[in-house]
């Protein structure tokens, strides 16, 4: 099993041996754990992401996937999409993300757009935050937004649109992009990722926990894969939701 969307570094020492049990690895990416005074303090999130955490992970025997990304809630005044760019052609470093929008401003959808254009442009694949609040709203302005770039097929069909709910995933769904479904406290219960799966199946569909410092399950794409078998259903859709898909969009 592979979480498809953590933050690593919010966990402790701990927690990466209780993963390392039950999950193969766990994809990990840049979020906004201070403020976004410089890109200076994306630099040092960037690096933290692609070496300690790293090795924290193997110091574990978890397999540690790095994306690095602008989150829509760490934009510096600065932004310095060279530097981005040569972070994101490091060794190790699966994908961009997490990228999107919080609220849909002007400076979110221009630093989103540009994102969008660099994974395209080095062929990497893009994992988009939706927030909680006006989550519809805010999806239908992603989905806009990444239809007007006229991204590649290839690109597109490699974009992770992540946080969905019973209500955006329709909306995703015909858009061919992949869908996060995320068992944790306050966004999707283990029941409701499952009667998802259940109705659409298992082609596009990604678990992840996103753990982080917030109420967090660690052990939730585990644990909802559990209570699939116990329902019944087929195990190569459990496969596809806990394991392949993510194995086939980040190349890993």
């Amino acid at each position: 099993m592979i979480d498809s969307h953590v933050h690593l570094d919010t966990r402790p020492y701990e927690d990466l041996e209780r993963m390392a049990l039950s999950l193969e690895g766990v994809i990990t990416l840049a979020h906004d754990p201070l403020k976004p005074y410089t890109m200076d303090v994306l630099r040092a999130h960037f690096d933290r992401l692609i070496e300690e955490e790293v090795e924290r992970g193997k110091k574990n025997g978890l397999k540690v996937f790095p994306c690095l990304g602008i989150h829509p809630r760490m934009i510096p005044p600065d932004v310095n999409y060279g530097m981005l760019r040569e972070y994101l052609k490091k060794e190790g470093v699966v994908g961009v993300g997490e990228i999107g929008l919080e609220k849909g401003s002007k400076k979110e959808v221009e630093v989103f757009e540009r994102q969008l254009l660099i994974a395209q442009e080095l062929d990497l694949p893009a994992v988009v935050h939706t927030p909680r609040r006006n989550k519809e709203e805010v999806t239908k302005t992603i989905l806009e937004v990444i239809d007007s770039l006229g991204l590649k097929r290839d690109t597109k069909g490699r974009i992770v649109i992540d946080h969905c709910n019973r209500e955006t995933v329709p909306k995703v769904y015909d858009s061919e992009m992949y869908i996060g479904l995320t068992v944790q406290p306050g966004k999707l219960a283990p029941g409701e990722a499952i009667e998802i799966v259940r109705e659409y199946g298992g082609e596009r569909f990604l678990l992840n926990s996103d753990s982080s410092s917030a109420p967090s399950d660690i052990l939730a794409v585990p644990r909802t894969v559990l209570k699939m078998k116990m329902e019944g259903l087929e195990e190569d859709v459990i496969k596809r939701v806990s394991h392949l898909n993510a194995r086939e969009i980040f190349k890993i």
